[in-house]
């Protein structure tokens, strides 16, 4: 019986080191191929779980009858006491460890009223001291109030800065009322 437990630690241990990283490999983890392009969704419905890299959960609310979601049950809602909505923020190094070249914002907007100045706003920062910081209108892509409109917006990542930098996304609503919803942020690199 000893004998068998000596051979069943040993084969275990053979094919954890088998399995290892730990071998001849002359490639780093830093030069391994990178993807081209991660996407990151959220479509409202688990901002209570304080999902990593996303917060201002104070901004999620149920949206239902008359109004629905566009999917689901929840939204994110601006308006007078909060301009900023739900909001991604994460490292690059913690994205795919590279800065990319163009970031892509698509998502869903209902404006209650028209609202000049709602604007989906990217800030890149190191130690929360912005190094870029940008802001586009969205309001031209909204033909109608009370109805859900497909935004898409995009960045270019034109100045030099490296993977420990901080990105954040969110939407600005001008202290009007606005929802938004299933937001794919899309990084090119």
């Amino acid at each position: 019986m000893k004998s068998i437990f000596l051979l069943v630690i040993i084969s275990i241990g053979l094919i954890a080191s088998g399995c290892s990283n730990s071998g001849n490999n002359s490639q780093t983890s830093q030069e391994q191929p990178k993807q081209k392009e991660v996407v990151i969704f959220n479509d409202m419905e688990n901002a209570g779980a304080i999902i990593p890299s996303w917060n201002n959960e104070k901004t999620v609310v149920s949206m239902s009858a008359p109004a629905k979601a566009h999917s689901g049950e929840f939204v994110s809602k601006v308006d007078e006491n909060e301009i900023y909505s739900y909001s991604y923020a994460e490292l690059f190094k913690n994205i795919n460890n590279v800065v990319p070249k163009k970031v892509i914002v698509n998502g869903w907007v209902n404006c209650a009223e028209y609202n000049e100045g709602l604007i989906i706003a990217m800030d890149v920062n190191e130690n929360n001291k912005s190094v870029i910081w940008k802001g586009n209108p969205i309001t031209s892509q909204i033909n109608t109030q009370n109805e859900w409109h497909e935004f898409t917006t995009e960045f270019l990542i034109d100045q030099a800065v490296t993977p420990d930098y901080q990105i954040k996304i969110f939407a600005f609503g001008a202290r009007k009322t606005a929802y938004f919803d299933d937001i794919k942020i899309t990084f090119e690199y």
